[in-house]
């Protein structure tokens, strides 16, 4: 679908990305970035949908998004009106992993989601959920329903595992131990490998030989799946890395905040992946000038003093934000940032949204 080009480097993004990433420390407003951004882009003309990690309970409200349903695309109703659409969901990596086996597994489907390994690792696992919220992405992006996904990632550090999840997949389907356990039964009385008689003499010890058995019957059961998870891995890296998919790196002022976005916007480089835009969200406004000497503004008494110590001390906060912004603009390394003003409201439903996404692209 064609759409309008709107102005702004941000709003080039916008127009002309298939995938994009938003990023960045918890606490900063990456979420809602993210639907607002998301929203622009659909305002703009676009078919757009938004995948959430952990969104706020009313901005999830505003979305439409239920727990009942939240895994699948929700058309957020009066966000668009013209050609563009506007959808939302949460990821839920325990569906999403349900529904590639079923997908993939044939026959073996039935037994492999009644695995009780499987049941685990769908639910809970390190590194399974990661894997997961790059599946559902892949999945809507091939779906050819959107010109546009947007997905948010957790707080920084744990982006790099969602960033990494295809990657350590295809290693791990190399791993020694896994090839081991996936030997048919006479082969594998035979494995001596010691990194594998390890992996199981501990978990026989801590949880009983049962869950050794169905942890060998787990292995062996996704092995069938092998060459089509190596696939679609390698596919999703691709993707991730590929000339018309973004990162957004949403900060704050914070020095702790630029000190994270700094190392996630260093993992983005070394990792390949193209950094598009920075957001430093949550700036203090700088207060228009009084022209009036010290000694003037010391002698003040009453009330207005009041009002002039605040207006120092907003003064203050707003340079010290500044010069710890110049940071986030090294950050950057050349990619455009975008100064986004500390509202004097929430954003927590369509309109707030709308009002936010105008900040981003004009």
């Amino acid at each position: 679908m064609t759409s309008r080009r709107i102005g702004s480097p941000l709003a080039h993004l916008l127009d002309t990305a298939d995938l994009l990433v938003t990023c960045g420390p918890g606490g900063v407003g990456k979420t809602t970035t993210a639907a607002a951004l998301g929203l622009a882009a659909a305002r703009a003309g676009r078919r757009v949908v938004v995948v959430t990690i952990d969104p706020a309970r009313r901005l999830a409200d505003a979305l439409g998004i239920d727990s009942e349903h939240a895994n699948e695309p929700h058309l957020v109703a009066g966000a668009v009106t013209g050609p563009g659409s506007f959808s939302a969901l949460m990821l839920d990596a325990e569906h999403t992993f349900d529904q590639l086996i079923r997908e993939r597994a044939g026959d073996a489907a039935d037994s492999i989601l009644s695995n009780s390994v499987y049941r685990s690792i769908a639910g809970s696992l390190a590194g399974a959920q990661e894997y997961m919220a790059i599946e559902r992405l892949h999945q809507l992006h091939h779906s050819g329903e959107y010109d546009l996904v947007v997905i948010d990632t957790p707080p920084s550090r744990h982006a790099i595992d969602v960033l990494e999840a295809p990657d350590r997949l295809v290693r791990f389907l190399s791993n020694p131990v896994y090839r081991a356990l996936t030997l048919p039964s006479r082969s594998f009385a035979k494995v001596t490998n010691a990194a594998s008689n390890a992996f199981l003499w501990t978990v026989k010890r801590l949880a009983g030989p049962k869950i050794v058995e169905d942890t060998i019957e787990f292995f062996r059961s996704i092995s069938g799946l092998e060459d089509g998870l190596r696939t679609r891995a390698a596919e999703m890296a691709a993707l991730l890395r590929a000339e018309h998919t973004a990162f957004v790196l949403v900060s704050s002022p914070r020095a702790e905040a630029i000190d994270e976005a700094r190392f996630l916007a260093t993992a983005l480089d070394e990792g390949g992946f193209r950094l598009g835009g920075v957001v430093a969200n949550l700036v203090h406004p700088m207060p228009a000038a009084l022209h009036l000497s010290d000694d003037v503004l010391d002698a003040v008494e009453g009330p207005l003093a009041v009002q002039i110590a605040y207006h120092r001390e907003l003064t203050e906060l707003a340079t010290a934000e500044r010069a710890e912004l110049d940071g986030l603009v090294e950050v950057a390394r050349g990619a455009p940032v975008c100064e986004v003003p500390l509202l004097d409201h929430d954003v927590h439903d369509v309109e707030a949204l709308v009002e936010l996404g105008r900040v981003l692209v004009d």
